[in-house]
């Protein structure tokens, strides 16, 4: 959803809610916040210090104004020691203080930039990228009870002189924010509403919005390019595969191609491996990382780096049916190098395999794939790092300085050779699993042998795509994990 983001004093706009940072050094210094919103300067003061808001990282507290006072209410947000702030903390204050109020009515927001050891530039994207993480709606299907959260303006009230260098980073913010939403969307809705022809048309609308060339090879175009592996994984199902490309194009051709890769399996029961019932509905995500990928694509067009990019999803359902492939059977990739499937349900790498493939034909120079690959990562690393996996040690850098910089966590997972014997396989050039030890390294060395000498890197994202709890900066529901990632790394490498 967009809205309107811009700088301007509080005497010049229309806000029906302040929000204010409170740093915890305002817990002894209530002054620093005088005159901010002078009709509640009294109530504010009163309650620095007190437990429900010392400034702790997390707090919020409303306070109602009266009629005439300019705005309908304030809310205090803690965001920590101001010189320890971070882009991350802002954003996740703004997100959650619009969520508390924005479902009662409040539509106007007004924010008091305190920039603490922030740059400023940091302080508004990360304001404006928490303002749309708190727009979107994971129960849009409700008929009932359903109260969203209608955003129709951010304000920055800031002198006018801090406006220049406000706007490119209002601007930026509202176009990762936005990329985002929408990749949250896609992987939000449900496998009867997204299948691989679904993925392939809002791919395909977003391009022709943001001006991306697009391609989308159907069954039999990957036929003919001999991507038996991602074929072995549709055959299942009724719904026809789809491999869809986006393409970014530098204004002067770019010193480079990078090719971002995401899995797209619109639905994933196992396949013949059949996954267990409990909690299968949640497998409309598996296709985060295709959904991710077309985030960051329509983010790349919008913000024009000098570097050329290329998206690419492949897409398709994992059914168990009579045409379905077994436990067993050997396909040949793209690449042409032979698989053993000796489990139906590790489908993603087969998936991936062919499409790493096609973006090396498609003449890549830089390889970076996302995935919900394995429930081993959450096992490895819980719920808050992505698994990072590369034989470039370069790559792997970029990735992580590009993951901070976007507020994201990946964590570097080692890939040593002896790995590799894992997944021989006794008929075939390689097997796609290779048993209960080390399931997440295992399949990154699966999808490494495709890539060649490409520098490449793997994130698997399983355990940070989907948010399995309410919080108060986001619902449960997709995260967009990697939209940002992806976008500052593309950015980075255009600047070099």
């Amino acid at each position: 959803m967009a809205f309107i983001c811009d700088c301007r004093p509080l005497n010049h706009t229309t806000v029906d809610t302040l929000i204010i940072p409170v740093f915890t050094d305002d817990a002894s210094a209530p002054q620093a916040l005088d005159g901010l919103a002078p009709a509640a300067d009294d109530r504010i003061r009163a309650i620095l210090g007190s437990p429900e808001m010392s400034g702790k990282s997390g707090q919020l507290i409303p306070l109602r104004l009266p009629v005439g006072a300019g705005v309908e209410r304030v809310i205090l947000a803690g965001v920590g020691a101001a010189e320890k702030l971070t882009a991350q903390t802002i954003r996740e204050a703004v997100a959650a203080a619009i969520r508390s109020v924005g479902p009662s009515g409040a539509r106007r927001f007004g924010i008091v930039p305190r920039y603490g050891s922030l740059a400023p530039t940091d302080f508004a994207q990360a304001a404006v990228i928490g303002a749309h993480l708190a727009s979107f709606a994971p129960d849009s299907y409700r008929s009932e009870d359903a109260r969203p959260i209608r955003i129709e303006a951010l304000t920055f009230l800031t002198p006018t002189a801090d406006h220049p260098r406000l706007d490119e980073a209002i601007r930026r913010g509202s176009v990762i924010g936005e990329s985002i939403n929408f990749a949250r969307f896609l992987v939000n809705e449900p496998g009867n509403r997204l299948t691989p022809t679904d993925l392939a048309h809002h791919a395909q609308e977003m391009a022709n919005e943001v001006g991306l060339q697009t391609e989308i090879l159907n069954e039999d175009k990957m036929r003919d390019l001999g991507m038996e592996a991602l074929l072995a994984v549709a055959r299942g199902s009724t719904e026809e595969p789809r491999l869809i490309t986006t393409r970014y194009a530098a204004a002067g051709g770019g010193g480079e191609t990078i090719a971002l890769i995401g899995k797209g399996i619109t639905f994933d029961t196992g396949g013949i491996s059949l996954k267990p019932a409990e909690n299968m509905e949640k497998m409309k995500y598996d296709m985060a990382g295709g959904a991710a990928v077309l985030g960051a694509m329509r983010a790349i067009a919008q913000l024009k780096p000098g570097v050329n990019v290329i998206g690419i999803v492949p897409s398709c359902e994992n059914m168990p049916s009579g045409k379905a492939t077994r436990p067993g059977d050997v396909v040949r990739s793209m690449l042409g190098k032979t698989i053993e499937i000796i489990n139906t349900d590790a489908e993603g790498r087969l998936i991936l395999c062919d499409a790493i493939a096609y973006a090396r034909r498609l003449g890549a120079t830089c390889l970076v794939d996302l995935a919900t690959l394995t429930g081993a990562i959450a096992i490895a690393l819980g719920l808050r790092y992505a698994g990072l996996f590369s034989h470039h040690s370069d790559l792997a850098e970029d990735l992580q300085a590009a993951a901070r910089a976007a507020d994201e966590r990946i964590w570097p997972m080692p890939l040593d050779r002896e790995y590799r014997e894992l997944i021989k396989s006794d008929i075939a050039d390689i097997k796609n699993v290779g048993g209960k030890h080390g399931g997440s390294i295992t399949a990154a060395w699966f999808l490494r042998e495709f890539a060649g000498d490409v520098p490449w890197a793997h994130l698997d994202i399983a355990n940070v795509a989907w948010n399995a709890e309410n919080k108060p900066h986001m619902p449960k529901g997709p995260t967009g994990f990697g939209v940002g990632t992806l976008t500052e790394f593309v950015m980075a490498r255009a600047r070099r």
